[in-house]
């Protein structure tokens, strides 16, 4: 065969070799295991962003202080330890605190907790993680009429 015909047979390997590395890197960014990697509702809270900004002007006005000390991971049943004070340090009695827990690898579940804080402004539960590693945990806080919110991100150690 004659060099001077090849050409249009490189021209259509390279051809191909681009068709089947976009193949390749489409499938790479579309196999995501956990089904997304987006923020749950997202439009939803996109729309309630005003709400949001007013709700951070709140808790910079109360200025409470909350803190989580997570345990080391057991499946299903991970120890977390809250704790919430006022701004000059007094633990708040009888807070109820939601949780919203999301792992930093799988954005699209959100494990739910509840906790009430004791006469020390502290409280535990066991909190049905599904893996250590980081989590950015979602607080609500409501004592009284007053309603307090915290993101915090801690990083849960695996059990030895």
């Amino acid at each position: 065969m004659n060099p001077s015909r090849l050409w249009p047979l490189g021209i259509v390997a390279v051809l191909a070799l681009t068709v089947g590395a976009n193949a390749w890197i489409y499938y790479q960014a579309n196999r995501d295991p956990n089904g997304t990697a987006l923020e749950s509702d997202y439009y939803r809270k996109a729309v309630a962003y005003d709400s949001t900004l007013a709700q951070a002007g709140r808790d910079s006005v109360l200025d409470w202080r909350l803190d989580v000390a997570p345990g080391a991971y057991v499946a299903g049943r991970t120890p977390l330890a809250v704790s919430l004070a006022d701004r000059d340090g007094h633990p708040l009695a009888g807070a109820r605190i939601g949780l919203s827990a999301i792992h930093n690898l799988d954005a699209g579940r959100t494990i739910e907790a509840a906790f009430v804080t004791g006469a020390d402004g502290r409280a535990t539960a066991m909190v049905a993680l599904d893996r250590p590693g980081l989590w950015e945990l979602r607080f609500d806080a409501h004592h009284g009429d007053q309603r307090f919110t915290a993101d915090l991100r801690r990083d849960v150690e695996a059990g030895r």
